[in-house]
């Protein structure tokens, strides 16, 4: 194991060094946080790794729930799978790997709604703040998205707002797990993971953190249909989905 990997390690599970690291944290721009974060510390968790498992948690697409049924705690964070195959790509290819997918445009709604509600993350107020306050509606949000590349750029490298496909294929948009589960099809394909997966005590799945909101197609009309389709273009076509 190299000395970065091993550094890694005893970060992932160190609380002191979790804790000076998040410290640390504070300290640096808003956009920085979490990428800084995430490269520091070990992406596998002990429940990966325990059951060899690598869970891409794509931001909702209810994967605390997915995580909570089958290993019975909330998931550890949003690492995209090519960080954990750079991070130890035997394990990364010996693992079984899965996340889930949502439609991107009602994806858009349910991040919005749940950051303007101020989330529940280290880091989620501070974004609302910084990037929603001064937006009055999804409307206007999607159209300073559209013509404001700075703002664009911001937000869409958030977590919450990254493009499906930056978590779940590689750099030419080839899908890096073994199955990806679809949002609007839970029950059914929670179930096929569970089966993959051979596990022996599973809980029936319970959706959590749920956005309490209208129907995501109550917030759109034919022009921000047209804006959010062009922002998650590639979503749209590698996960199959249309307007």
């Amino acid at each position: 194991m190299s000395l970065l990997i091993q550094t890694r390690y005893y970060l992932k599970k160190s609380r002191v060094a979790k804790s000076f690291i998040l410290k640390a944290n504070d300290c640096l721009p808003l956009e920085w946080k979490d990428k800084l974060y995430r490269n520091m510390v070990n992406p596998y968790s002990e429940h990966e790794e325990k059951n060899g498992v690598v869970f891409v948690h794509v931001p909702k697409t209810a994967g605390n729930s997915i995580f909570q049924a089958l290993f019975g705690v909330s998931a550890h964070g949003h690492d995209e799978a090519a960080t954990y195959r750079r991070y130890d790509a035997n394990r990364f290819d010996r693992y079984y790997k899965f996340g889930f997918v949502r439609h991107p445009l009602d994806r858009l709604v349910s991040a919005y709604v749940y950051l303007n509600k101020g989330g529940i993350g280290r880091y989620d107020q501070a974004f609302r703040d910084k990037y929603l306050a001064k937006t009055s509606d999804f409307g206007e949000f999607l159209r300073k998205l559209d013509t404001q590349p700075k703002y664009r750029r911001q937000v869409l490298s958030w977590v919450h707002f990254r493009p499906q496909t930056r978590f779940l294929c590689d750099a030419n948009e080839s899908v890096l797990v073994d199955y990806i589960g679809r949002y609007e099809n839970i029950e059914r394909d929670y179930e096929r993971i569970a089966g993959d997966l051979k596990l022996a005590d599973v809980s029936p799945l319970q959706v959590v953190n749920r956005t309490e909101r209208q129907g995501y197609r109550d917030y759109y009309d034919p022009e921000l249909i047209d804006i959010a389709c062009r922002l998650y273009d590639r979503d749209m076509k590698v996960f199959g989905y249309t307007a």
